[in-house]
């Protein structure tokens, strides 16, 4: 029990439904047009029509015999070609349903392979869309029947796991393209590595994954597991089988390990264990057949995390430039030279080009460029540091769509390829100081051009050239344009050239292990460089042409090495690939060795104006769902548009925490460049205040009693209002600022209380004497208020590793404004303004951080009085007063516990323990009503798991605090429930 001044909380709620979100769109100068076929309709930024008629032919081409193994026909489905984004990604998601591509090819020889993009991503996400089909059996039928598409969507992964979505679309994406992912040795590094140095891991790990080693992801688990049953049992569609049993019965649990045992006699843990042991056996005798080459290492590794050291670049003081990153650092560039290592720079948000460049004492790469406020608009830049003068410059335009790029040997001039937004590649040759375009070579084919690079004098240009099925390499003329061929067209998937005299060395996957190769640019003999036991990678040479380094791969992570620069010490290719093969199995069950992709007809279909309006109302999703915040629980309609500018919600909010519930209808428009937010609410609200000294007086007689006071009342509010979310990353800090102001009405009515008139509660007792009190009236509840709110956030955010708690530094501030106008029947307003601090703890992936918050009510002191909701972090553990003004400090230390990974059968997988050290301090000025001021201060723990229940992969943190209060003293425990980490 507590005597405390009594926390007046008439704040009647009024947040906006969207006061957060912000759709991923475009700006609205773009227009649409469609394209409709039979089972697709194809929305593209009007203007691309030769690509959006290759996309629909293809997709029409490949409907039915994609669909086949899983045995379903997918109704008509939209898709959407994103042209504005330097992005190179596509996803198919049911809120609403649709798919979108995003039509930047990416320049990573090592993900995208010979194939080309569009063919890739149009195979794989149509996989995704047939499986969704699939799902709709069963209960999950009446689940999409009765709920919409968000829960069933949730039932579909519960009853199925990640792993198995994304491995099967990786088998189908592998045996429709010429390299799709599972054909490229690299995909299955770290799977490989992992299981061949003794971590076979279990089960849980594998595909959960952990802090305590790196895991490949589940694409690659997946792929495994799903390969490796259809080549045991040669049956085609045995995944369809399992899936169809396992989502007939989504809610029962483990129902897809039970699938798998009814189909195979083996339960998922089982089919795991026997596909490592049989890829280890196999793996095995292929490592047995290596003469491994022998080298020196360059980076020195002092601690066991997974760590890469990548694309040694050798300068001319005789350090190594690499790219350093892992489970627990983030991406920065780093010097490697007698056996120390040194921090050269860390840049921002880097566009994987799967390569860079340095020279003299310069480095080059790209970078993502963001649109302040539409988010599927990005862009590519170029950036450079000097080692040397700690420079920094960004070479291109600032909307520039450049993917890989490389130094000319003086540092005067940069290679790159542009990808414009109808899907066309050019090599460009820029000047490097001013960004000025030099030279720009035709494409007449639209063949796909990556990782350019300088010879060493400057007079040539080597670079990949891939069609839709295979892949050469040409030598360009700087100056003439002029293409020589020097490597033909092949499925062999060639990487990383570089010209080294009369050589170039580049990677292959040739002999099923990448190795390092190189081509006499006269004979046109090739030779093997190098032989590893799981590959090798990113070769350079130093200028003197003595020393080779290069990437080996390490159960710990990609290793820099040096070999010496020797051709009379190159051996002979041997054979082909003859180690295990993980995909012609794949090949011959889903398309019989034809070469789907490259018969597509060329049909020139009708191409119609899209209009925005005509689907603006697209309902998705309806039923009850739980906000991933675990406080509220929902029932009622979503609908967004297909192109993401307009939100709208109505449904029944019922408030876990208050136990009450209310009504909501909101609308988020966000096609203009100030976002237009509309919501309205009513319902009821229930504040419970605890038990209190009561001071009842009747007449000339007083009595005083102790009793729970809780306030009800009925609400029913409008806002609406404008903001602006502005996205300002430019470097390795993300940063944002956003403003918005809302106008609000409130009725408040029906209030409701133990507390009548002549009755007070005590604000100040002392020495057993009522100092001064508050009286409540009634009809303070029952008045309409209109309310002006402006409110403003911003934060600078270091990026994070995979063991970060928090980022080691950053700042965030955030300022909130009320103001009633003076027509309202009650008066009030609120001032706040809250920041955060982050910085390095005393170990890594420690951190200390603290905050400062200040708050101020302005009220009349009279019964005309509305509080608003409270805005700040106040004090744990503690039970705190209204004030006037109110200021509060906290300093916070987190830290990593233990990485334990321990599963408790398929139940609970604890990946990781965590502590946070916290010390509160607020201070009140002027208690509402009474005058009074006060200190509180706190200390405390907080413990929390991060879990996965259940198999399920997103991650759940839960945990409790224990808090002391210093003043006033006390003591509470409590259970604290996080967020889904997806």
């Amino acid at each position: 029990m507590r005597k405390a001044c009594l926390v007046i909380c008439c704040s009647f709620l009024t947040v906006s439904a969207f006061a957060q979100v912000v759709l991923e769109n475009n700006p609205p100068k773009i227009k649409w047009s469609q394209i409709n076929t039979p089972h697709f309709r194809v929305l593209f930024p009007s203007g691309d029509d030769t690509q959006a008629q290759r996309v629909a032919n293809t997709l029409e081409a490949i409907h039915s015999p994609e669909a086949v193994t899983l045995g379903s026909k997918p109704k008509k489905i939209s898709i959407i070609l994103q042209s504005q984004s330097s992005v190179s990604n596509a996803f198919v998601s049911v809120a609403p349903r649709r798919s979108e591509f995003y039509m930047m090819p990416s320049q990573n020889y090592n993900f995208q392979g010979n194939s080309d993009w569009l063919d890739m991503i149009s195979s794989h996400e149509y996989r995704h869309i047939v499986q969704f089909e699939h799902a709709k059996v069963g209960f999950n039928k009446f689940v999409y029947t009765l709920f919409g598409n968000n829960t069933f969507s949730a039932m579909a992964h519960a009853a199925a796991p990640d792993w198995f979505w994304e491995g099967d679309a990786v088998a189908i994406e592998t045996a429709y393209t010429p390299t799709g992912r599972g054909k490229i040795p690299n995909f299955g590094l770290v799977f490989k590595s992992n299981l061949m140095e003794g971590r076979t891991f279990n089960y849980h790990k594998q595909y959960l994954r952990s802090y305590k080693h790196f895991m490949p992801n589940h694409y690659v688990f997946g792929f495994h597991m799903v390969s490796y049953l259809r080549r045991k049992t040669n049956d085609p569609e045995i995944w369809g089988k399992i899936t169809e049993r396992a989502w007939k019965w989504s809610f029962v649990p483990f129902t897809f390990s039970n699938a798998i045992h009814k189909e195979t006699g083996l339960y998922v843990v089982d089919l795991y264990k026997e596909m490592a042991s049989e890829l280890k056996e196999d793996w095995q005798a292929e490592i047995d057949q290596l003469d491994l080459t022998t080298f020196e290492r360059v980076n020195v590794r002092t601690k066991k995390a997974y760590t890469d050291y990548e694309f040694p670049q050798p300068l001319e003081d005789g350090s190594v430039l690499v790219l350093k990153s892992g489970i627990g650092d983030i991406q920065q560039f780093v010097l490697l030279k007698e056996g120390k290592e040194s921090k050269a720079f860390t840049p921002g948000i880097m566009n994987d080009a799967g390569m860079i460049s340095a020279t003299n004492s310069k480095v080059i790469w790209n970078e993502y460029g963001y649109d302040p406020r539409w988010r599927v608009e990005n862009y590519s830049l170029i950036k450079s540091f000097d080692v040397g003068s700690k420079t920094k410059t960004i070479v291109s335009d600032k909307h520039a769509r450049y993917v890989g790029a490389a130094l000319s040997q003086d540092g005067y001039q940069v290679v790159t390829v542009r990808t414009d937004t109808e899907y066309a590649s050019t090599v460009v040759v820029l000047d490097f100081f001013s960004g000025k375009v030099l030279h720009e070579y035709p494409n007449p084919d639209n063949e796909y051009y990556s990782m350019a690079r300088f010879s060493e004098d400057g007079k040539k240009i080597v670079v990949l050239k891939a069609n839709r099925q295979q892949k050469a390499v040409v030598l360009i003329d700087v100056e003439s344009g002029k293409e020589e061929l020097l490597l033909p067209y092949a499925d062999e998937n060639i990487g990383y050239p570089v010209l080294v005299g009369e050589y170039m060395v580049y990677n292959s996957p040739v002999s099923g292990i990448d190795n390092i190769y190189a081509v006499n640019l006269g004979t046109k003999e090739k030779r093997q460089i190098t032989s590893s036991k799981y590959g090798a990678y990113n070769p350079a040479v130093n200028k003197e042409r003595t020393t080779l380094y290069y990437n080996d791969q390490t159960k710990d992570g990609l290793d820099v090495v040096m070999i010496p620069f020797d051709p009379a010490s190159w051996r002979s290719i041997g054979q082909p690939h003859s180690g295990p093969n993980l995909y012609q199995h794949l090949v011959v069950q889903e398309t019989g060795s034809k070469e789907l992709l490259s018969t597509v007809p060329e049909t020139q279909r009708p191409v119609t104006k899209y209009s925005k309006l005509k689907g603006i109302i697209n309902p998705y999703s309806w039923g009850a769902f739980v906000d991933s915040d675990l406080t509220s629980a929902s029932i009622g309609i979503s609908s967004r548009d297909l192109l993401s500018t307009t939100a709208i919600d109505l449904g029944y909010h019922f408030d876990l925490n208050e136990r009450t519930g209310f009504w909501q209808a909101g609308l988020s428009y966000q096609g203009w460049y100030p976002i237009v937010d509309v919501a309205y609410r009513f319902g009821n609200r229930s504040v419970d205040e605890g038990e209190f000294d009561i001071l009842v007086i009747d007449g000339t007689d007083s009595v005083d009693t102790r009793q729970n006071i809780t306030f009800e009342w009925n609400e029913h509010t409008v806002e609406a209002g404008l903001r602006i979310p502005l996205l300002t990353t430019r470097s390795k800090y993300h940063s944002s600022i956003s403003f918005g102001n809302y106008i609000g009405f409130t009725q408040a009515s029906n209030f409701r209380n133990q507390l009548v008139e002549g009755r007070f509660v005590p604000a100040v007792i002392k020495d057993d004497t009522v100092r001064s009190f508050y009286p409540f009236f009634n009809y303070v509840g029952n008045n309409q208020l209109v309310y002006n709110h402006f409110t403003m956030t911003a934060f600078r955010l270091l990026k994070t590793s995979a063991r970060d708690i928090l980022p080691r530094w950053g700042q965030s501030v955030s300022m909130e404004y009320y103001q009633t106008f003076k027509r309202s029947d009650l008066y009030g307003g609120l001032f706040s303004l809250w920041g955060r601090l982050y910085f390095p703890g005393l170990f890594k992936h420690h951190s200390f951080y603290g905050h400062a918050a200040y708050q101020k009510y302005l009220v009349n002191s009279d019964f005309s009085d509305y509080l608003f909701r409270n805005t700040i972090p106040l004090v744990r553990g503690i039970g705190v007063a209204r004030f006037e003004e109110f200021y509060s400090l906290a300093a916070n230390y987190t830290l990593p516990v233990w990485y334990p990974d321990i599963a408790m059968g398929p139940i609970l997988n604890i990946q990781r323990v965590r502590a946070n050290f916290f010390l509160d301090y607020g201070f009140g000025s002027a208690a509402l009503y009474s005058g009074v001021a006060r200190t509180y201060t706190s200390v405390g723990t907080e413990v929390k798991f991060d879990i996965n229940i259940f198999r399920f992969r997103p991650q759940l943190d839960v945990g409790f605090r224990y808090s002391i209060g210093l003043q006033p003293s006390t003591t509470m425990f409590e259970f604290l429930i996080g967020t889904f980490n997806f």
